[in-house]
């Protein structure tokens, strides 16, 4: 496993972060024993950041990674997330020292390295985001008097949080770099992989969504890249079939079967027999320097496995990389 600095946190990060959401489903419908042998072999491997949040099967993420953590004797670097509802908006404030107090009390944990707010952000509120989880929230619900960050500044006053990130998978661009450019986040979440590489470059090409180059403005204000989707819900895992323990997420939609069929196309980067369709995704991220962790849902051990040995092989090849981008550049990806 290699590490990289989680931007100006200081933390050092495994190239390969633990996601513990619902899409592949093992720390939300795992069973015990799965759940810690999954663990385990992550840790062992060399994963030590796990990303949870109280949204991810109503507080059983949380709930469920402290139990095998505990079990397991490990403290690995854990992060969590606050989503708010139009319910929580009349004292924002008050809402995030309370989300992340319960948070904290599921994990077993005193205090966290680093807090992200899940919520997306635009112009104006709505009682859904376009994409994710909360409220979609405006920049001065974050930003300003008795908002996110001041709830975010109480809790790291008493010690009970030390960095802070922002997401900007989903909501509106423009809103999103307010918050890059605030300098008042440390890290940020968003979307890049061989299929929608737009948090990274201007493809050029219309698509359902870009992210508008929001990684390279962030990694340029030292903040920490942490990626999400690498592998497109597995699109680029050349899952066809969900796993059991997935429930099922995004498919058999005509979204995820565009997403099936554009890959068709990076049927080349396995011929060599050499890397799986996963890990050459993984590595096609990872081979952007300014990325510092890529987060991958498991659905079992072997799954670890194949992700930790992605970073072993390091980034991909710059003939693959070429072809890539003709692909893309023809209009074939």
């Amino acid at each position: 496993m290699r590490y990289r600095t989680l931007g100006r946190t200081g933390l050092q990060v495994s190239e390969i972060g633990f996601g513990c959401g619902p899409t592949a489903g093992l720390m939300v419908r795992g069973e015990p024993d799965a759940r810690k042998e999954a663990v385990a072999r992550a840790l062992e491997l060399g994963i030590n950041y796990f990303d949870t949040a109280p949204i991810y099967g109503d507080t059983v993420s949380e709930r469920h990674l402290a139990e095998t953590l505990r079990e397991l004797g490990a403290n690995p670097i854990v992060v969590t997330k606050v989503a708010l509802g139009t319910e929580d908006l009349g004292d924002i404030q008050a809402s995030v020292v309370r989300s992340v107090e319960s948070s904290l009390e599921r994990l077993g944990r005193d205090s966290l390295e680093l807090v992200q707010l899940h919520n997306r952000v635009a112009a104006e509120r709505a009682p859904k985001a376009d994409i994710g989880v909360g409220a979609l929230l405006t920049v001065e619900d974050v930003l300003g008097p008795g908002g996110v960050l001041e709830g975010l500044e109480t809790l790291r006053r008493q010690g009970r949080v030390r960095c802070f990130g922002c997401c900007a998978f989903g909501g509106e661009v423009a809103a999103v770099n307010q918050l890059i450019d605030s300098g008042r986040f440390d890290t940020i979440l968003v979307q890049y992989s061989i299929l929608n590489p737009s948090a990274w470059t201007d493809t050029g090409q219309p698509g359902p969504r870009s992210f508008g180059e929001v990684g390279v403005r962030a990694a340029g204000r030292g903040m920490g890249v942490i990626v999400l989707r690498a592998l497109e819900a597995g699109a680029l895992a050349a899952a066809e079939q969900a796993h059991p323990l997935s429930g099922g997420a995004e498919r058999p939609g005509p979204e995820y079967q565009a997403k099936l069929q554009r890959a068709q196309a990076l049927r080349f980067l396995t011929d060599s027999g050499q890397q799986t369709m996963a890990q050459a995704a993984l590595r096609f991220v990872l081979s952007t320097l300014a990325v510092s962790t890529v987060l991958v849902g498991f659905s079992d051990v072997s799954q670890v496995e194949e992700a930790a040995a992605a970073s072993d092989m390091g980034a991909l090849p710059d003939d693959m990389l070429f072809r890539i981008e003709e692909l893309r550049g023809g209009g074939n990806l």
